[in-house]
């Protein structure tokens, strides 16, 4: 990955782009920037669904129930503008031409949507292809599942070779590879988005598990901006999370291993009690007193109770916790209730670290459900502030700065606050002095989530490059 010549332009930005053994090509501040502050805005190369996918608008990526298409191709859309809309005219001949592989299949093939499109970039805008074409396709990994790689082969490079002929498989197969590297996630709960998207300048970015920066897509055109959660100290790596923050290991660790084939150095992967809070940590069933950790931070090391020093193969870990993730999931799907949840917690109390990230997980769902219920008891406002103050300590540590996570639960905490505040006062538990001087606490940290808000939202309307 290289510099592109956008970024050559004279105009002054908050980094440069160098190139670091070990790392590669990524972002370095060269300036402090504070909090919130706008790193860079950019345009996506490429929007499309992603490669397995429900039904949705090929023109907005909107959900839609398949009820209409495009009367060409007959792909799912929402509407008659989005059929006709530039992007998709561009390659509704060709799609129309995949028509009758689909019918036979009995599926509508997403997978070739994205390469069609970047293939269609490459051919008719070469500025944004030079700075495509710098990216890392990690070919040669890919390659090492011959499983996928077939896959890959059956089901995109042999479609679009029959729909385009003069397209070679190498250059499909590297195309495949760039939007399966560099694409990010779009997902826009409020629009029913969901789809991935390409950025050039974006995918100079580096990953890390504790980053100094989030990006915020704008659903209009799908332009996105990138923000400081933090103080960015001059000559400091400007960072972007991959996953969720809530992945412990060893999932986290095989997840990004699995998608971009790297290792993960930082801090928060270099020390196996990430920060001191443990949660990744299993408590030892055998002498019932230790906790299991990675003996070092490499994927794939030897677990071991820190107390009686038993070993523990890293695939026995792995299966165990995603057997308790499943778990979880088929809970927040099937029975999404406070008592599911908290029985969840309990029954694996002799497995999981009081702290560990799947019991944090179930925490964050209990108070989302106490705090939607139409009216808040005293006791559960007691119970959301504890688990609240409980899961902001912890997750503080690990994504430190503003966050979406932390705008959500400090504002249900601040909610619940004032009417337990409301609720002493009407029991005269409280005075209306103490009552002011407490509610004007509260409603100071309410300027934290108004950070937290404006890291999250897109700028409207942006479009340049910066």
């Amino acid at each position: 990955m290289k510099t592109s010549e956008k970024m050559e332009e004279d105009y002054e930005k908050p980094f440069r782009v160098e190139e670091i053994t070990g790392v590669g090509v990524c972002l370095i501040a060269t300036r402090d920037i504070p909090p919130l502050s706008i790193i860079l805005a950019d345009n996506p190369a490429v929007v499309a669904p992603n490669q397995s996918s429900p039904p949705v608008c090929l023109g907005c990526l909107q959900s839609v129930d398949g009820s209409t298409v495009c009367p060409v191709c007959s792909y799912p859309m929402c509407s008659v503008s989005c059929c006709t809309s530039s992007v998709h005219t561009q390659e509704c001949g060709v799609l129309q031409g995949e028509h009758q592989d689909r019918e036979d299949s009995g599926g509508v093939n997403y997978q070739i949507v994205a390469v069609i499109r970047l293939l269609s970039v490459r051919e008719t805008d070469s500025q944004v292809w030079a700075q495509i074409d710098e990216l890392m396709d990690h070919e040669e990994e890919r390659r090492q599942d011959v499983g996928e790689w077939k896959m890959s082969q059956r089901d995109v490079v042999d479609v679009i070779k029959r729909l385009k002929n003069e397209v070679d498989d190498d250059l499909i197969h590297r195309l495949i590879g760039l939007l399966s590297i560099n694409c990010v996630g779009v997902s826009l709960k409020k629009e029913r988005i969901q789809g991935r998207a390409l950025y050039p300048l974006l995918s100079l970015v580096s990953h890390s598990c504790v980053a100094n920066a989030r990006y915020a897509v704008n659903p209009e055109d799908f332009s996105v901006v990138l923000r400081a959660k933090r103080d960015i100290l001059e000559g400091e790596e400007i960072t972007i999370n991959y996953l969720p923050h809530s992945y412990g290991v060893p999932k986290r660790k095989m997840e990004i291993t699995n998608q971009w084939y790297f290792d993960c150095k930082c801090p928060r992967c270099s020390d196996v009690t990430e920060f001191g809070t443990f949660v990744s940590a299993l408590k030892c069933t055998d002498c019932r007193e230790g906790l299991i950790m990675p003996e070092d931070s490499r994927e794939g090391s030897l677990w071991r109770c820190r107390f009686c020093m038993n070993p523990f193969e890293s695939a026995m870990i792995q299966k165990m916790v995603q057997n308790l993730e499943d778990q979880l999931h088929d809970i927040s799907t099937h029975n999404h209730t406070v008592k599911s949840f908290e029985t969840f917690i309990r029954k694996n109390s002799q497995y999981l670290h009081l702290k560990h990230y799947l019991n944090l997980i179930a925490q964050r769902h209990i108070i989302e459900l106490l705090s939607r219920e139409s009216k808040i008891t005293r006791e559960a406002c007691k119970k959301i502030i504890r688990l609240s103050k409980s899961y902001m300590s912890i997750m503080s540590r690990l994504d430190p700065g503003y966050s979406q996570w932390m705008g959500s639960v400090l504002k249900k905490l601040n909610k619940a606050q004032l009417e337990l505040l409301k609720s002493d006062l009407k029991e005269n538990l409280i005075d209306r002095n103490e009552f002011v001087t407490k509610s004007e606490e509260v409603w100071k940290s309410m300027k934290d989530v108004d950070s937290c808000d404006v890291l999250c939202k897109p700028v409207q309307g942006r479009r340049d490059n910066m």
